[in-house]
């Protein structure tokens, strides 16, 4: 032990997780066809934002393909990092990851190289370059 207790590892009870919330899918799913009008109907951010809420809802029930969609056409209507760069690379890597159980390398590599993408993609605004 340390100086002063410094590096004393405390015992904390351990905290209970949260439940997550139960999703009504239905009800996601009547939200998505709402979001997808307004996508229809906007422009510049506004359409953005709008994909990104449609991607999340995707996410929500597990489409995972019609969110890296959603998430993908976000990115091409507004270039700036954001919640949509962030959520695709959560989500590549998610579909990496079953390619990996899958043992399918041809996806792996497919998914690394998006991740990949994403990272130079970022590297690129912060350096003033996209």
């Amino acid at each position: 032990m340390g100086l002063f207790g410094f590096g004393k590892k405390k015992d904390k009870p351990a905290a209970a997780p949260e439940p997550e919330p139960v999703l009504d899918r239905e009800a996601v799913l009547a939200k998505i066809e709402e979001v997808k009008a307004k996508v229809a109907s906007a422009e510049g951010v506004a359409k953005s934002n709008a994909l990104n809420e449609l991607g999340k809802l995707h996410a929500d029930i597990d489409q995972i393909d019609e969110a890296i969609a959603a998430y993908e056409e976000s990115l091409e209507v507004n270039h700036t990092m954001g919640k949509a760069s962030t959520q695709l690379v959560k989500l590549y890597n998610k579909k990496r990851a079953q390619a990996a159980e899958a043992k399918d390398d041809e996806k792996i590599k497919y998914y690394l190289d998006k991740v990949n993408e994403m990272l130079a993609l970022s590297k690129d605004q912060l350096r003033g370059r996209a």
